[in-house]
Protein backbone atom coordinates (compact mmCIF):
# COMPACT_ATOMS: atom_id res chain seq x y z
CA UNK A 1 0.00 0.00 0.00
CA UNK A 2 1.29 3.43 -0.86
CA UNK A 3 1.87 5.60 2.24
CA UNK A 4 0.67 8.66 0.44
CA UNK A 5 -2.71 7.05 -0.18
CA UNK A 6 -3.16 6.25 3.55
CA UNK A 7 -2.45 9.84 4.52
CA UNK A 8 -4.89 11.17 1.98
CA UNK A 9 -7.66 8.91 3.33
CA UNK A 10 -7.02 10.02 6.95
CA UNK A 11 -7.20 13.67 6.00
CA UNK A 12 -10.41 13.12 4.08
CA UNK A 13 -12.06 11.24 6.98
CA UNK A 14 -11.13 13.99 9.41
CA UNK A 15 -12.66 16.63 7.17
CA UNK A 16 -15.97 14.72 6.99
CA UNK A 17 -16.25 14.36 10.77
CA UNK A 18 -15.69 18.09 11.38
CA UNK A 19 -18.23 19.25 8.85
CA UNK A 20 -20.94 16.78 9.94
CA UNK A 21 -24.09 18.42 11.65
CA UNK A 22 -27.32 17.13 13.41
CA UNK A 23 -30.55 16.73 11.55
CA UNK A 24 -33.58 18.90 12.49
CA UNK A 25 -35.39 15.96 13.94
CA UNK A 26 -32.60 15.10 16.36
CA UNK A 27 -32.37 18.76 17.37
CA UNK A 28 -36.08 18.92 18.34
CA UNK A 29 -35.79 15.73 20.39
CA UNK A 30 -32.78 17.11 22.26
CA UNK A 31 -34.64 20.36 23.16
CA UNK A 32 -37.69 18.43 24.49
CA UNK A 33 -35.45 16.20 26.59
CA UNK A 34 -33.67 19.31 28.09
CA UNK A 35 -36.99 21.00 28.98
CA UNK A 36 -38.25 17.88 30.79
CA UNK A 37 -35.05 17.78 32.86
CA UNK A 38 -35.42 21.49 33.91
CA UNK A 39 -38.73 20.85 35.67
CA UNK A 40 -41.90 22.98 35.86
CA UNK A 41 -41.79 26.79 35.24
CA UNK A 42 -41.88 28.96 38.43
CA UNK A 43 -45.14 30.81 39.12
CA UNK A 44 -45.17 34.64 39.97
CA UNK A 45 -47.49 35.15 42.94
CA UNK A 46 -46.66 38.87 43.80
CA UNK A 47 -49.17 41.50 42.79
CA UNK A 48 -47.89 44.00 40.24
CA UNK A 49 -46.83 47.47 41.68
CA UNK A 50 -47.46 50.22 39.17
CA UNK A 51 -45.81 52.92 41.35
CA UNK A 52 -42.30 51.46 41.02
CA UNK A 53 -41.72 53.11 37.69
CA UNK A 54 -42.84 56.50 39.08
CA UNK A 55 -40.23 56.26 41.85
CA UNK A 56 -37.48 55.93 39.29
CA UNK A 57 -38.78 58.69 37.03
CA UNK A 58 -39.92 61.24 39.65
CA UNK A 59 -37.31 62.07 42.36
CA UNK A 60 -38.50 62.88 45.90
CA UNK A 61 -39.31 66.49 46.76
CA UNK A 62 -36.75 68.81 48.37
CA UNK A 63 -38.57 68.83 51.69
CA UNK A 64 -38.72 65.01 51.84
CA UNK A 65 -35.00 64.86 50.95
CA UNK A 66 -34.12 67.29 53.79
CA UNK A 67 -36.27 65.35 56.28
CA UNK A 68 -34.63 62.07 55.26
CA UNK A 69 -31.15 63.57 55.62
CA UNK A 70 -31.97 64.94 59.08
CA UNK A 71 -33.31 61.54 60.22
CA UNK A 72 -30.12 59.88 59.01
CA UNK A 73 -27.97 62.38 60.94
CA UNK A 74 -29.98 61.86 64.15
CA UNK A 75 -29.74 58.11 63.77
CA UNK A 76 -25.95 58.30 63.42
CA UNK A 77 -25.57 60.66 66.40
CA UNK A 78 -25.18 58.05 69.06
CA UNK A 79 -23.26 55.61 66.92
CA UNK A 80 -19.59 55.08 67.81
CA UNK A 81 -16.99 53.84 65.42
CA UNK A 82 -14.63 51.27 66.75
CA UNK A 83 -10.99 51.84 65.63
CA UNK A 84 -9.16 48.57 65.24
CA UNK A 85 -6.06 49.99 63.49
CA UNK A 86 -2.91 50.58 65.59
CA UNK A 87 -1.36 54.13 65.21
CA UNK A 88 2.16 54.27 63.81
CA UNK A 89 4.85 56.84 64.60
CA UNK A 90 6.01 58.85 61.58
CA UNK A 91 8.88 61.31 61.18
CA UNK A 92 8.07 65.00 61.72
CA UNK A 93 8.31 66.79 58.36
CA UNK A 94 7.49 70.45 59.11
CA UNK A 95 8.76 71.28 62.60
CA UNK A 96 12.40 70.42 61.99
CA UNK A 97 14.47 72.37 59.44
CA UNK A 98 16.57 69.88 57.57
CA UNK A 99 17.61 72.06 54.62
CA UNK A 100 21.15 72.66 55.82
CA UNK A 101 23.80 73.70 53.30
CA UNK A 102 21.65 73.12 50.17
CA UNK A 103 19.01 75.50 51.51
CA UNK A 104 21.56 78.22 52.23
CA UNK A 105 23.04 77.84 48.75
CA UNK A 106 19.58 78.14 47.20
CA UNK A 107 18.82 81.34 49.14
CA UNK A 108 22.20 82.81 48.19
CA UNK A 109 21.69 82.07 44.50
CA UNK A 110 18.24 83.67 44.54
CA UNK A 111 19.56 86.82 46.25
CA UNK A 112 22.42 87.05 43.73
CA UNK A 113 20.00 86.70 40.84
CA UNK A 114 17.78 89.49 42.18
CA UNK A 115 20.81 91.79 42.61
CA UNK A 116 21.99 91.09 39.06
CA UNK A 117 18.56 91.97 37.66
CA UNK A 118 17.80 95.00 39.83
CA UNK A 119 21.09 96.92 39.83
CA UNK A 120 21.44 97.32 36.01
CA UNK A 121 17.80 98.42 35.77
CA UNK A 122 18.39 100.98 38.53
CA UNK A 123 21.47 102.35 36.79
CA UNK A 124 19.67 102.63 33.45
CA UNK A 125 16.53 104.29 34.81
CA UNK A 126 18.39 106.62 37.19
CA UNK A 127 18.29 110.25 36.06
CA UNK A 128 21.87 111.52 35.60
CA UNK A 129 22.68 114.49 37.82
CA UNK A 130 23.48 117.88 36.41
CA UNK A 131 27.07 117.71 35.25
CA UNK A 132 29.19 120.54 36.65
CA UNK A 133 31.00 122.44 33.94
CA UNK A 134 34.63 123.43 34.02
CA UNK A 135 35.26 127.11 33.48
CA UNK A 136 38.52 128.63 32.30
CA UNK A 137 39.09 132.37 32.42
CA UNK A 138 41.52 133.53 29.77
CA UNK A 139 43.41 136.64 30.75
CA UNK A 140 45.46 136.66 27.59
CA UNK A 141 45.10 140.13 26.07
CA UNK A 142 42.95 140.30 22.97
CA UNK A 143 44.71 143.51 22.03
CA UNK A 144 48.47 143.91 21.69
CA UNK A 145 50.37 144.60 24.92
CA UNK A 146 51.17 148.28 25.03
CA UNK A 147 54.06 149.86 26.92
CA UNK A 148 53.23 152.05 29.86
CA UNK A 149 52.85 155.65 28.70
CA UNK A 150 52.71 158.83 30.68
CA UNK A 151 49.97 160.27 28.51
CA UNK A 152 46.56 158.67 28.47
CA UNK A 153 45.66 156.84 25.33
CA UNK A 154 42.25 157.99 24.23
CA UNK A 155 40.19 157.82 21.11
CA UNK A 156 39.56 154.75 19.00
CA UNK A 157 38.34 153.73 15.62
CA UNK A 158 36.14 151.43 13.65
CA UNK A 159 35.02 150.50 10.23
CA UNK A 160 33.67 147.80 8.03
CA UNK A 161 32.30 147.11 4.57
CA UNK A 162 28.67 146.23 5.37
CA UNK A 163 29.39 142.51 5.39
CA UNK A 164 26.76 140.08 6.66
CA UNK A 165 29.26 138.26 8.86
CA UNK A 166 31.14 139.59 11.91
CA UNK A 167 34.70 140.85 11.47
CA UNK A 168 37.28 138.12 11.20
CA UNK A 169 40.09 137.70 13.69
CA UNK A 170 43.50 138.97 12.59
CA UNK A 171 46.52 141.10 13.40
CA UNK A 172 46.72 144.89 13.52
CA UNK A 173 48.64 146.87 10.91
CA UNK A 174 51.39 149.25 11.97
CA UNK A 175 50.24 152.44 13.68
CA UNK A 176 51.05 155.86 12.31
CA UNK A 177 49.97 159.46 12.74
CA UNK A 178 48.64 159.56 9.17
CA UNK A 179 46.77 157.08 7.04
CA UNK A 180 46.82 156.64 3.28
CA UNK A 181 45.44 153.09 2.84
CA UNK A 182 42.88 151.78 5.38
CA UNK A 183 43.22 148.19 6.63
CA UNK A 184 41.70 145.39 4.51
CA UNK A 185 41.21 141.71 5.29
CA UNK A 186 42.36 140.76 1.77
CA UNK A 187 44.10 142.63 -1.02
CA UNK A 188 42.54 142.72 -4.46
CA UNK A 189 45.60 143.99 -6.32
CA UNK A 190 48.56 141.78 -5.55
CA UNK A 191 50.94 143.61 -7.93
CA UNK A 192 50.31 147.36 -7.57
CA UNK A 193 52.43 149.85 -9.53
CA UNK A 194 53.01 151.88 -6.36
CA UNK A 195 52.89 149.95 -3.05
CA UNK A 196 51.60 151.93 -0.10
CA UNK A 197 51.67 150.60 3.44
CA UNK A 198 48.41 149.92 5.25
CA UNK A 199 48.21 151.73 8.60
CA UNK A 200 45.85 152.79 11.35
CA UNK A 201 45.86 156.19 12.99
CA UNK A 202 47.41 155.13 16.28
CA UNK A 203 50.91 156.47 17.00
CA UNK A 204 51.03 154.23 20.06
CA UNK A 205 51.31 151.24 17.70
CA UNK A 206 54.16 152.59 15.62
CA UNK A 207 56.61 150.10 17.14
CA UNK A 208 54.53 147.09 15.99
CA UNK A 209 55.75 145.28 12.89
CA UNK A 210 53.05 143.08 11.30
CA UNK A 211 53.95 139.47 10.61
CA UNK A 212 54.07 138.38 6.97
CA UNK A 213 51.41 136.07 5.46
CA UNK A 214 48.90 136.80 8.24
CA UNK A 215 45.73 138.64 7.32
CA UNK A 216 44.74 141.87 8.98
CA UNK A 217 41.62 141.82 11.15
CA UNK A 218 40.00 142.69 14.42
CA UNK A 219 41.86 141.15 17.41
CA UNK A 220 38.44 140.74 19.04
CA UNK A 221 36.90 139.20 15.90
CA UNK A 222 35.86 135.63 15.25
CA UNK A 223 37.82 132.82 13.68
CA UNK A 224 36.35 131.94 10.32
CA UNK A 225 36.06 133.21 6.76
CA UNK A 226 37.66 136.56 6.04
CA UNK A 227 35.21 139.40 6.65
CA UNK A 228 35.52 143.16 7.09
CA UNK A 229 32.43 143.19 9.32
CA UNK A 230 29.05 144.96 9.15
CA UNK A 231 30.46 148.43 9.89
CA UNK A 232 30.96 151.24 7.38
CA UNK A 233 33.78 153.49 6.22
CA UNK A 234 36.15 150.99 4.64
CA UNK A 235 37.95 149.70 7.72
CA UNK A 236 37.41 146.47 9.68
CA UNK A 237 34.88 146.03 12.48
CA UNK A 238 31.41 147.05 13.58
CA UNK A 239 31.97 150.80 13.89
CA UNK A 240 32.37 153.66 11.44
CA UNK A 241 35.56 154.91 9.80
CA UNK A 242 38.78 153.63 8.35
CA UNK A 243 40.10 152.03 11.50
CA UNK A 244 39.55 148.70 13.25
CA UNK A 245 36.97 147.97 15.95
CA UNK A 246 33.67 149.24 17.24
CA UNK A 247 34.56 152.93 17.53
CA UNK A 248 34.55 155.82 15.12
CA UNK A 249 37.56 157.04 13.13
CA UNK A 250 40.84 155.64 11.87
CA UNK A 251 42.14 154.30 15.18
CA UNK A 252 41.64 150.99 17.00
CA UNK A 253 38.90 149.96 19.41
CA UNK A 254 36.01 151.84 21.06
CA UNK A 255 36.06 155.61 21.14
CA UNK A 256 36.70 158.04 18.34
CA UNK A 257 39.29 160.36 16.86
CA UNK A 258 42.11 157.88 16.29
CA UNK A 259 44.49 156.18 18.68
CA UNK A 260 43.70 153.21 20.95
CA UNK A 261 40.15 153.03 22.27
CA UNK A 262 39.78 154.12 25.86
CA UNK A 263 36.29 152.78 26.46
CA UNK A 264 37.14 149.18 27.51
CA UNK A 265 40.72 148.21 28.22
CA UNK A 266 42.55 144.99 27.50
CA UNK A 267 44.87 143.32 29.97
CA UNK A 268 48.42 144.56 29.48
CA UNK A 269 49.94 147.90 28.69
CA UNK A 270 49.67 149.02 32.31
CA UNK A 271 46.20 147.41 32.85
CA UNK A 272 46.06 144.69 35.52
CA UNK A 273 43.95 141.59 35.01
CA UNK A 274 40.65 141.11 36.89
CA UNK A 275 40.51 138.44 39.59
CA UNK A 276 37.54 136.11 39.89
CA UNK A 277 35.86 136.26 43.31
CA UNK A 278 32.75 134.09 42.90
CA UNK A 279 31.16 132.15 40.10
CA UNK A 280 27.96 130.26 39.29
CA UNK A 281 28.38 126.96 37.48
CA UNK A 282 26.40 126.78 34.22
CA UNK A 283 23.94 123.90 33.92
CA UNK A 284 23.14 121.70 30.95
CA UNK A 285 20.13 122.64 28.83
CA UNK A 286 17.46 119.98 28.30
CA UNK A 287 18.00 119.95 24.53
CA UNK A 288 21.76 119.68 24.93
CA UNK A 289 21.48 116.78 27.38
CA UNK A 290 18.99 114.89 25.18
CA UNK A 291 21.19 115.36 22.09
CA UNK A 292 24.31 114.57 24.18
CA UNK A 293 26.11 117.69 22.94
CA UNK A 294 29.57 118.23 24.42
CA UNK A 295 32.13 120.92 23.79
CA UNK A 296 33.27 124.40 24.73
CA UNK A 297 31.54 127.78 24.57
CA UNK A 298 33.83 130.81 24.39
CA UNK A 299 32.44 134.13 25.63
CA UNK A 300 33.90 137.61 25.52
CA UNK A 301 32.77 139.57 28.56
CA UNK A 302 33.48 143.00 30.04
CA UNK A 303 34.37 143.25 33.71
CA UNK A 304 33.02 146.62 34.82
CA UNK A 305 34.85 148.88 37.30
CA UNK A 306 32.47 147.70 40.06
CA UNK A 307 33.35 144.02 39.42
CA UNK A 308 30.08 143.05 37.72
CA UNK A 309 29.99 141.32 34.34
CA UNK A 310 28.58 142.57 31.06
CA UNK A 311 28.21 140.13 28.20
CA UNK A 312 29.79 141.25 24.92
CA UNK A 313 29.56 138.42 22.38
CA UNK A 314 29.84 134.68 21.78
CA UNK A 315 33.12 133.84 20.09
CA UNK A 316 32.50 130.10 19.83
CA UNK A 317 29.06 128.58 20.17
CA UNK A 318 27.55 125.08 20.64
CA UNK A 319 23.84 125.71 20.19
CA UNK A 320 21.04 123.62 21.77
CA UNK A 321 20.59 126.30 24.45
CA UNK A 322 24.07 125.76 25.93
CA UNK A 323 25.31 129.20 24.85
CA UNK A 324 22.50 130.93 26.74
CA UNK A 325 23.10 128.75 29.81
CA UNK A 326 26.74 129.84 29.81
CA UNK A 327 25.79 133.53 29.38
CA UNK A 328 23.19 133.43 32.19
CA UNK A 329 25.70 131.91 34.60
CA UNK A 330 28.64 134.18 33.72
CA UNK A 331 26.51 137.31 34.18
CA UNK A 332 26.23 136.38 37.88
CA UNK A 333 29.99 136.27 38.46
CA UNK A 334 31.89 138.76 40.59
CA UNK A 335 35.44 140.04 39.94
CA UNK A 336 38.02 142.28 41.46
CA UNK A 337 38.19 144.74 38.54
CA UNK A 338 41.29 145.40 36.51
CA UNK A 339 43.16 148.64 37.27
CA UNK A 340 45.07 151.21 35.30
CA UNK A 341 47.16 153.77 37.13
CA UNK A 342 45.56 152.54 40.38
CA UNK A 343 42.03 153.19 39.16
CA UNK A 344 39.46 150.49 38.38
CA UNK A 345 38.63 150.31 34.68
CA UNK A 346 36.42 148.18 32.42
CA UNK A 347 38.38 145.23 31.05
CA UNK A 348 37.84 142.61 28.37
CA UNK A 349 38.02 138.98 29.56
CA UNK A 350 37.59 135.83 27.50
CA UNK A 351 35.88 132.87 29.22
CA UNK A 352 35.81 129.21 28.17
CA UNK A 353 32.89 127.11 29.45
CA UNK A 354 33.30 123.37 28.91
CA UNK A 355 30.17 121.20 28.80
CA UNK A 356 30.74 117.48 29.32
CA UNK A 357 28.41 114.55 30.10
CA UNK A 358 31.10 112.34 31.66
Amino acid sequence: MNPNESNEQDIFKTGISISQTQTWFNSILQQLRQRREDGPRPQITAAPDTSVLDKFVEPPSLLKSIVATAKGMLADRGRTIQMTATPLEVEELWAKNSHGVPGMLSVGLHVLLVVILVIPAYLILKTPPATPTSVTVLYAPTMPVMPVMKDKSGGGGGGGRKALTPPSKGQLPRGADKQIVPPMVEFKNLAPELAVETTVIAPQLSMITPLPNIAFGDPNGVSGPLSAGPGTGGGIGTGTGSGIGSGKGGGVGPGEGGGIGGGVFNVGGGVSEPVLLSQVQPEYSDDGRKARIQGTVELLIIVNPDGTVKFDNVRKNLGYGLDQKAIDAVKKWKFVPGKKDGKAVATYVSVLVNFSLR
